[in-house]
């Protein structure tokens, strides 16, 4: 069963003491936002993403608008680090203040038919969205399932067992996307709060790899269409348990030594 291999691996990881390392945080969320904007079309390599947060040098011939996508979600992401330090439970204003850092330098103003939002400020989208092959609930249902859905996890969430904080975090991803709030940025805030629950909890980060895309759009879409959010749940445990296996595979690698080359 892939949650005992879940368990196991988890164990496995901790046991690396790999999160004491120096730097090893920072480098996680790194990883982890390159995968997310990635995920939306960024260009930039890891590499490049690197260079960009620690030395701030864009990478030539590449958009603007992408190096900007980065910065803004990196910001995002310890922005809800600092947040998860006073163990605050999800609301409304946290989740638009998340949107709002997410497309804080790439949002603007959107003007329809029903009144004007900001996406730049986590403002609530007054518009249909039709994404692929579906269509997101009406805009003028989204602060009602919101509300629903924080309560939901406001209640599980200080009382939610360990072996069942990754459910949470995956249930928590599923319905935020689904719902659609936002005129823009609603994968990578979704994300983003995918890992506050972590961070809440002190955590291995969740990250979503750019290569299984197809996997995870199909895991969204099987969900909703079954209507069984074991699916999009197990989808998280795959990726949380490649996750386990690169970073173990990895620390190993470390025992073989170093050698002096000329």
């Amino acid at each position: 069963m892939i949650w005992e291999e879940l368990e196991l691996l988890k164990k496995q990881y901790l046991a690396t003491g790999l999160s004491e390392a120096i730097d090893y945080e920072k480098f996680s969320m790194m990883s982890i936002v390159y995968h997310s904007t990635k995920i939306e079309g960024c260009s930039l390599t890891e590499s490049d993403m690197k260079v960009l947060l620690e030395n701030g040098v864009t990478a030539k011939g590449k958009p603007l608008t992408d190096h900007i996508m980065v910065k803004d979600h990196y910001a995002a992401f310890l922005f809800l680090k600092e947040i998860a330090k006073q163990k605050q439970k999800i609301s409304i204003e946290l989740l638009q203040q998340v949107a709002g850092l997410v497309m804080k330098h790439t949002g603007g103003v959107v003007n329809t038919m029903s009144g004007t939002f900001d996406t730049s400020l986590g403002d609530f989208r007054k518009a249909q969205v039709y994404v692929d092959r579906k269509y997101f609930p009406d805009f003028s249902k989204v602060d009602a399932l919101l509300i629903t859905l924080i309560d939901n996890v406001n209640q599980r969430l200080d009382n939610v067992s360990d072996n069942e904080i990754l459910k949470l975090s995956a249930d928590l991803h599923y319905n935020l996307v689904n719902i659609h709030p936002f005129g823009d940025g609603n994968g990578r805030t979704s994300r983003l709060m995918m890992n506050y629950i972590q961070l809440y909890h002190q955590e291995p980060f969740i990250k979503i790899f750019t290569e299984d895309r197809a996997d995870y759009i199909d895991a969204l879409n099987k969900t909703e269409e079954l209507e069984d959010i074991s699916i999009f749940r197990d989808f998280i445990c795959r990726q949380q348990i490649k996750f386990y296996k690169a970073e173990i595979k990895k620390f190993k690698r470390k025992d073989k030594g170093f050698s002096l080359l000329f």
